[in-house]
C-alpha cells in the first residue's frame, strides 16, 4: 500500500521563511480569542501589556485587534431617507518592529493599508459603541488622520509602537 503525499502551495516556503529567521505574528494581550478567555480564567495564562512590548523588542511581530471607520478609505452604509453614515469596520494592526505598521480589515488581505510615519496618537474622549474594554484614538500619519480602536488592555503597547516608529 502506497502513500500518497499532496503538495499543499506554500508549505515549502513558510518552512524556509521560518528557517531564514522570520517569526510568526502572535497576538497581543488584548486580542483574546475564546480559548485565550477561558486559560484566563483558569488561571493558566495571563499576557500583559508589558510582556508585549518586551517581546516586540526582542523582534516579535504583534497582531492588535482594533477598530476603525477611516483607515482605507471611509465605507457608508445606508440609514434610511437617503441619508449615509461611515460604518465601523474590524480589523487587525500588524505591528513588527523595523517594519511600518499595517492594517488589514477583517475580510482579508485585499484591504491592507501601510501606515507611513511620523506619527501623533492621541487618546479621543467618549466611548466605543457595544465595545466597553476598547479605548479611541485620533491616529495622524502622514498619509492623514485617523480614527482607531484597540483593546484597553493594548493601549500601551499601540502607544509605544506608534512613539518609536514615529521617531
Amino acid at each position: 500500500m502506497s502513500v500518497i503525499r499532496m503538495r499543499v502551495p506554500g508549505r515549502r516556503s513558510r518552512r524556509r521563511k521560518m528557517a531564514q529567521g522570520v517569526r510568526p505574528v502572535r497576538r497581543s494581550a488584548g486580542t483574546e480569542t475564546a480559548v485565550d478567555v477561558l486559560l484566563r480564567w483558569t488561571w493558566i495564562r495571563r499576557r500583559s501589556s508589558a510582556q508585549d512590548i518586551e517581546d516586540f523588542r526582542s523582534g516579535q511581530p504583534l497582531q492588535v485587534v482594533g477598530f476603525t471607520k477611516s483607515i482605507g478609505g471611509a465605507v457608508t452604509m445606508s440609514i434610511g431617507q437617503g441619508k449615509k453614515i461611515p460604518r465601523t469596520r474590524s480589523g487587525f494592526l500588524r505591528c513588527a518592529l523595523g517594519e511600518v505598521p499595517v492594517w488589514t480589515d477583517r475580510t482579508g488581505g485585499k484591504g491592507s493599508t501601510l501606515l507611513r510615519p511620523p506619527f501623533a496618537l492621541a487618546p479621543v474622549e467618549g466611548k466605543v459603541p457595544m465595545a466597553r474594554k476598547f479605548e479611541r484614538y485620533e491616529l495622524s500619519t502622514a498619509d492623514g488622520t485617523y480614527d482607531l480602536a484597540v483593546p484597553k488592555k493594548d493601549a500601551e503597547l499601540v502607544r509605544y509602537v506608534f512613539g518609536q516608529t514615529g521617531n
